[in-house]
């Protein structure tokens, strides 16, 4: 490397060259500091005219000229005397591996006698590596008046062909034309190509220019250089300049970045720079590869910068300048160099890094540099292109968002088909029930309802029931179920008068006002309303003890006074009612049984609250171990939930399976609910008149007021609510006792046989018979009333048939068969047959009564009744019947063979009357084997049956192994089939029923003749329980879930065998989806939120010293690769998550394992499908926090707007109003009155979410102050601190959610006159980090942690490294854990902004602590010492290193 200086004494002018390392050079004249050659492993990169005047008689045509003050023609020389003036040469040295010469320019008599006398001082520095040419441009004002000037970097690009060279990126832009004299024109070519003389001033630029010809391009990245000028002589003009070839203009094009449009303003003292680095990377691509770029430098803190002649300066700015980053590469179109990395330069304190050697550290400065524009004062939207991926993820977003919303109200597979119920109020107020009684009187209160006509004493003496509505619930909620259960009552009491003295005497229905309060989003809401009811209890039970006495000679003496309330809870009511139990002032057995409608027991619907989370795991731990260790043995607790039409909440959450024991509990879908078989949404469990049928009988039913909890005993209250709700068919059919025997003869029945030879066993290939369409024997006159149809069984006994264990008679039959009368109240009904089992008595044979065929005389059979095995309804029901009407049933049978063997004939006995009508269907065939199927999720799945018409019978079974909790609904495709062929459905006797279940008869559904069904399930929840006592149980349960069931029942007459096919309801599932996870979109939001601001804080460390937009930000993310990483980690996680659980099962005790299962999502199964949702919504979340930021920024553009345009009406200058630096700040002591006065506020008389909401909307009104004052003086300082105030803003909005609850619940509160609020709503703890860090960041942005500045380097690498540790905690605690308890995510942003806030009082402490400095030693957007540029002083010695 060496450095050679010519003199000129040939006549030619004065000029240094560089030489460097690998043919690498630059040849600078010191007329003009003119860079006119730069040849990189010797292949020239810059233009130079052959016929350029090299004498110092004009400016030279070529290469970099340095264009100051002025561009283009006006009252100084065209294009400025910069260019043509004799510039200092000050010095040239090595440095490392790269050569530096410097220059100097100052005023002299000329400039001073010209239109621009003020006093100056240009520096300039070139250096030159291998691979890179760097130069450095510092302007300052020494004069004592402010003075204004343009400036623009007129580089010459060589190309081969013009014909062949486009300019690209500026679309959208507008541009004046010189040479027509034409502005105000919409550039809307994508590709720019020059084929005239061009010479158009385009502004305010955004993006990247790229100049491409053939597989090269030169890509010009400009900083706060908004203007772009673009220029070629042509034929016309070049023959025109005496000092440019005629055809020249073939083979070069100017693209100059600069400040045309508007001037540049420096006052006195205030210094402006830039840096130019040309650079060629190393690798087998070097010689294919240019950069060429302009970054500026950053001017000290204590000066001022203006863009117009109006501006007021921003004097808490960091970076004043005003430049541009051009950068031109020559490598193929395809390589995308719009990447920001922003990386973190080193801490090391060698000056070296002026002119970086290292190719990365090169490379990530060149994309620092080359996103400056973008992420610069890119508060206003700025163009559509530059946010194109945004834009594309919105819109993605979008749709996804509103499928899945359209899903969530419109696309249900269930259709509510509910009946009116209909009841006469009368709600009673107990007025007694005042202070004495409790502290809640002024709050809550307490009625007694009645049933008009029906309950005509308003006195309380019958069996007492409590309701407790729900979240925001009424009351009035209660007069559906009460007065379905008055009118219950009645009816029992006049079919059966005498069940009054068997302790059927009623119920006294109680219900309080709880002034509807937000419980579901409030847990200390829930602790006050549990310790109302405890006081509620109490308040009943002294009402009996006299009443009682009063009504004993009505109901005899038999009762007693109730020890306990029945309690009946409405969603979170039923949540209350169980946290009764936990509180000090209940007492002991004054409730044994809770019945809860629509009520999330396992977990809460919105996690907004930590209160909630700790009443919901103090009650579910209380709740688990109360059984085991006999605080609640003796209480029964049923939960019915309404299933796919409750939106409110996650009817998986409803499931007790896991909070008690299945003697004490009960669980069920009103689905799966015999006479209901209706999905119910949040409010209609209530009022819906099938459920208040349904569960008036069960409550009449369980009553007894002859016992102490006045209902009957533990057991026999299970049973018969099992009974009423629940189907027989998953009891397995067990048989019924039955006592009775008996022995009939041949003038009994009517004998009927199906074999056409009248013979009495039936052919073992023909066991099935068929009844329909019975009428009497007319023409006889007979008396025989009944027909007996037998089947032979001597094919199944235990010699002939090894396998009759799994041998069933199946029987279905329509109950209008049995029905003996018709017509108005006389109608009696049998509901099922009689079975019999008969032996032969004779050799004779049956005869057959529809022929003359058969012996001379009929054999007699013996026959005597057998235990009916337990009947199970099959409703007939379409969607869009008439739910006024009764449903119409089948009723299904299935008898073991194996208990028929001593047996010769299975025989059913079925009456004969006028009326007969309906069918009875039997068949002998193998017990239906389930057929196990693994559905597809990316194509359909079809299953088809045996075809076999013995094996087909009348029910089929398919089991889908599905996980108990899954993302996916399915739709199955049914198609009927004969022998392979498909067969009208509607020639059969009764079409084709579908039931879908688990197999823990939680949830059911019914479809009668319906083709295509929509299947879906409802399992326990997204996370388990990880308490030890219950886990044992959890998990058997867990190992036993044997996944979704399909039962068809077909008329095997007609059909032998179906094909079913099954395949995924996209839509449906994105309905699913939103039920399970919608808290997943708020904690995925903040893990965005949380990336966003360590991208910012990143980018605002690295080389450029860029705080960008939040809109910037997200492009950045989404281009850099993280959001593909964030949904490479959302489908692994959860995959990864149960490979381990898998492999580690037997390895982990209960607790941990269930710890394990619900981190993230909790996502139950197996399978890559776990990761589809996961991706879904880290797509959405995105999506989300990108459209909070559109609109945080629309809204400070447009209030900034608006704050500008009164103003100008106005006659104010915005930026008047911002006085001095000092002024800006708040006065001493009004800022600590005020900061007291909110302190003691929020310790006092405001929640502490109330104090956030004052400080983010503080927040909002300073940012949209800053965006205002940015808008009139277009300050970068002032820009870039609007961003951070922005993002700060968009950060914090994640928190908005979490305070909502409190507020609420808090005005709701004072509306009533009730002060007391949580022990925890005054924590100042809560909301400090929030409050410091907005008073921080009103006027200054975050230190940046690099060295240089006035944090010392040891202090700056420790905030450093916390900082990166903090924020990667805080990402992977969000990630893995504030899904299942978001409420936590507030805490950690408070605690996040007072760890920023910390690092703004550190800077401060160090500032009081030490002697002011004249400025800044460092330049942050270049990350370069200002030391090494600092060329002020006229004497510059050569630094020794």
């Amino acid at each position: 490397m060496s450095v050679e200086k010519i003199n000129g004494s040939d006549g030619s002018l004065e000029r240094i060259i560089l030489k460097g390392q690998s043919k690498s050079s630059v040849e600078i004249y010191i007329y003009g500091a003119t860079v006119t050659s730069w040849k990189s492993r010797g292949q020239e990169r810059l233009f130079l005219s052959s016929k350029a005047k090299l004498d110092g008689t004009k400016a030279i045509r070529g290469g970099i000229p340095l264009v100051f003050p002025q561009f283009g023609p006006g009252e100084l020389p065209q294009h400025g005397f910069a260019r043509t003036r004799k510039w200092e040469f000050l010095d040239a040295f090595e440095h490392g591996e790269s050569m530096v010469a410097q220059f100097q320019l100052t005023e002299n008599e000329d400039t001073l006698a010209s239109k621009w006398p003020y006093k100056f001082i240009l520096h300039y520095t070139v250096a030159l590596t291998a691979t890179t040419l760097s130069t450095i441009i510092k302007y300052e004002n020494t004069d004592t008046r402010e003075f204004s000037f343009t400036s623009l970097m007129h580089t010459y690009f060589r190309v081969p062909d013009i014909f062949n060279t486009v300019v690209t990126g500026l679309a959208g832009s507008i541009y004046a034309n010189k040479i027509t004299g034409t502005n105000n024109i919409d550039e809307d070519r994508e590709n720019v190509t020059v084929a005239e003389n061009e010479d158009r001033v385009y502004a305010n630029v955004p993006g990247t220019v790229s100049v491409k010809y053939g597989d090269q391009q030169v890509s010009i990245r400009r900083f706060h250089f908004e203007d772009v000028v673009l220029w070629n002589p042509w034929s016309e003009k070049a023959a025109e300049m005496s000092d440019f070839g005629d055809s020249e203009y073939k083979n070069m094009i100017c693209v100059e970045p600069g400040t045309v449009s508007n001037r540049i303003t420096l006052r006195p003292g205030q210094t402006f720079g830039a840096l130019t680095s040309q650079r060629m990377p190393e690798g087998e691509h070097a010689r294919a590869q240019l950069t060429h770029c302009i970054v500026e430098m950053a001017a000290p803190d204590t000066t001022r910068l203006n863009r117009s002649d109006n501006s007021k300066e921003n004097g808490n700015s960091t970076s004043n300048a005003y430049s541009s980053r051009l950068t031109a590469r020559h490598s193929p179109a395809t390589i995308d160099e719009d990447e920001f990395d922003g990386r973190a330069p080193t801490d090391s304190g060698d000056n070296r890094n002026l002119l970086p050697s290292d190719i990365e550290e090169v490379r990530n400065r060149d994309k620092a540099a080359g996103a400056s524009k973008r992420h610069l004062c890119t508060t206003a939207l700025g163009s559509f292109r530059a946010y194109w991926r945004t834009i594309v993820l919105l819109a993605v977003s979008a749709v996804l968002g509103l499928l899945a919303a359209h899903s969530y109200f419109h696309g249900q597979t269930d259709v509510p088909n509910c009946a009116m119920s209909y009841s006469r109020p009368q709600y009673i107020e107990q007025t007694e029930f005042g202070r004495s009684w409790t502290r809640y009187s002024t709050k809550y209160t307490l009625f007694h309802y009645r049933e008009g006509l029906v309950n005509t004493q308003d006195e309380a003496f019958r069996i007492p029931v409590l309701f407790i509505p729900g979240n925001a619930g009424s009351h009035k909620q209660v007069r559906s179920i009460a007065s379905a259960t008055a009118a219950a009552f009645a009816d029992m009491v006049n079919a059966d008068p005498a069940a009054i003295k068997h302790g059927k005497i009623g119920y006294d229905f109680f219900t309080i006002s709880l002034n509807e309060e937000l419980t579901a989003l409030h847990g200390y809401s829930i602790l006050e309303q549990a310790d109302f009811v405890n006081d509620v209890i109490r308040y009943i039970l002294s009402l009996y003890p006299k009443t009682r006495r009063h009504n004993k000679q009505e109901f005899g003496t038999g009762l007693v006074d109730p020890e306990s309330v029945v309690v009946v809870g409405h969603s979170m009511g039923g949540v209350v009612a169980r946290t009764v139990f936990t509180l000090p002032n209940y007492v002991t057995g004054s409730i044994q049984a809770l019945f809860t409608l629509s009520t999330p027991h396992n977990n809460p619907t919105a996690s907004l609250e930590s209160h909630v989370e700790d009443v919901y795991s103090s009650i579910n731990q209380f709740w688990r171990h109360g059984f085991h260790n006999g605080t609640l043995s003796t209480v029964s607790l049923v939960s019915i939930a309404g299933g796919n039409l409750d939106s409110m909440i996650n009817s998986d959450y409803t499931y007790v399976g896991d909070l008690a024991p299945s003697r004490n509990s009960l669980s069920i879908l009103s689905s799966g609910i015999n006479d209901v078989w209706l999905s119910l949404d949040h409010q209609s469990i209530l009022w819906c008149a099938q459920m208040a049928r349904k569960f008036a009988t069960m409550m009449v039913q369980i009553m007894d007021a002859r016992q102490p909890s006045q209902l009957v005993p533990l057991d026999k209250r299970m049973g018969i609510m099992r009974n009423l709700l629940y189907s027989s068919i998953e009891d397995e059919f067990a048989l019924r006792s039955l006592s009775e025997t008996r022995r009939t003869s041949k003038d009994d029945y009517r004998l009927v046989s199906l074999s056409s030879s009248n013979v009495i066993e039936l052919d073992p290939s023909a066991m099935q018979a068929s009844l329909t369409d019975f009428g009497t024997d007319s023409g006889s006159g007979s008396k025989k009333q009944k027909m007996l149809h037998l089947i032979a069984l001597d094919g199944e006994n235990a010699g002939t048939s090894s396998n009759n264990g799994e041998r069933i008679v199946q029987i279905i039959y329509d109950p209008m068969l049995f029905t003996t009368a018709r017509g108005g109240n006389s109608a009696a009904q049998l509901t099922e047959p009689t079975l019999l089992g008969c032996k032969r008595t004779g050799s004779g044979r049956l005869r057959n009564p529809d022929t003359s065929e058969g012996t001379d005389t009929d054999i007699e059979v013996s026959c005597e009744a057998v235990p009916m095995p337990a009947i199970a309804k099959l409703p007939l029901k379409r969607d869009g019947d008439d739910p006024t009407k009764p449903v119409h049933t089948l009723y299904y049978v299935e008898v073991p063979v194996e208990d028929m063997l001593q047996f010769n004939y299975v025989g059913l006995e079925v009456p004969v009357h006028f009326f007969l009508t309906g069918f009875l269907n039997a068949a002998i065939v193998n017990r239906p084997q389930q057929q196990t199927q693994k559905p597809g999720y990316l194509r359909s799945t079809k299953i088809k049956t045996t075809a076999s018409s013995q094996e087909f019978g009348l029910r089929t079974r398919i089991r889908l192994e599905v996980p108990e909790s899954p993302f996916f609904a399915f739709r199955a495709k049914l198609t009927l089939q004969n022998n392979g062929k498909a067969v009208d459905a509607s020639v059969a006797r009764f079409q084709p029923i579908v039931r879908q279940s688990d197999g823990r008869r939680f949830e059911s559904k019914f479809w009668y003749n319906q083709q295509t069904v929509p299947l879906a399930i409802h399992g326990r929840g997204a996370y388990m329980p990880s308490d030890d006592i219950t886990n044992a149980g959890t998990l058997s349960q867990e190992a036993a879930w044997n996944g979704l069931f399909i039962d068809i029942w077909a008329d095997a007459a007609y059909f032998t065998d179906l094909e079913v096919a099954l395949s995924i309801d996209w839509y449906s599932s994105l309905n699913r989806t939103v039920k399970r996870y919608d808290m997943a979109l708020l904690a995925l939001s903040f893990v965005w939120a949380c990336l966003i601001i360590r991208h910012q804080l990143r980018t605002w460390n690295g080389q450029a010293a860029i705080f960008p937009s939040s809109l910037a930000a997200i492009e950045s993310l989404i281009r850099n690769g993280t959001l593909a990483v964030v949904l490479g980690l959302g489908m692994l996680t959860p995959i990864l998550q149960e490979l381990i659980a898998h492999v580690l099962r037997h390895t982990w005790k209960p607790a941990t394992l269930a710890a394990w299962s619900n981190l993230f999502m909790g996502v139950r199964g197996s399978g890559w499908s776990l990761g589809l949702v996961p991706v879904v919504l880290v797509v959405v979340s995105l999506g989300f926090v990108a459209l909070q930021a559109l609109v945080l920024t629309i809204i400070c553009e447009t209030a900034a707007w608006v704050f500008a345009t009164v103003a100008r009406w106005r006659g104010n200058n915005v930026t008047d109003q911002e006085g001095t630096k000092g002024d800006t700040q708040y006065a001493a002591v009004p800022a600590v009155l005020a900061t007291l006065v909110f302190v003691a506020f929020v310790s006092t008389a405001v929640p502490y979410q109330f104090a956030f909401v004052i400080i983010y909307l503080a927040q909002l009104i300073t940012a949209t102050r800053t965006m205002t004052l940015a808008r009139a003086t277009g300050d970068t300082g002032t820009c870039q601190l609007g961003n951070y105030q922005l993002g700060l803003l968009l950060f914090w909005t994640s928190s908005l959610p979490y305070c909502v609850p409190e507020l609420l619940v808090w005005v709701r509160n004072i509306s009533v006159l009730w002060f007391e609020d949580a022990p925890a709503g005054h924590n100042l703890v809560n909301m400090a980090g929030f409050f410091a860090l907005r008073m921080a960041s009103a006027h200054h942005i975050v230190p940046r942690l690099t060295p240089g500045g006035i944090l010392p380097s040891r202090i700056l690498w420790w905030l450093r490294k916390a900082t990166h540790i903090t924020l990667g905690g805080v990402l992977a605690y969000s990630w893995l854990f504030s899904i299942r308890r978001p409420y936590t995510l507030y805490s950690i942003a408070n605690a996040v902004s007072a760890w920023i806030a910390a690092i703004h009082l550190v800077e401060l402490a160090l500032c009081l602590c030490s002697t002011p400095t004249k400025e800044s030693s460092h330049c942050p957007e270049a990350d370069i010492p200002m030391a090494e540029i600092d060329i002020a002083d006229a004497q510059l010695r050569r630094k020794q290193r």
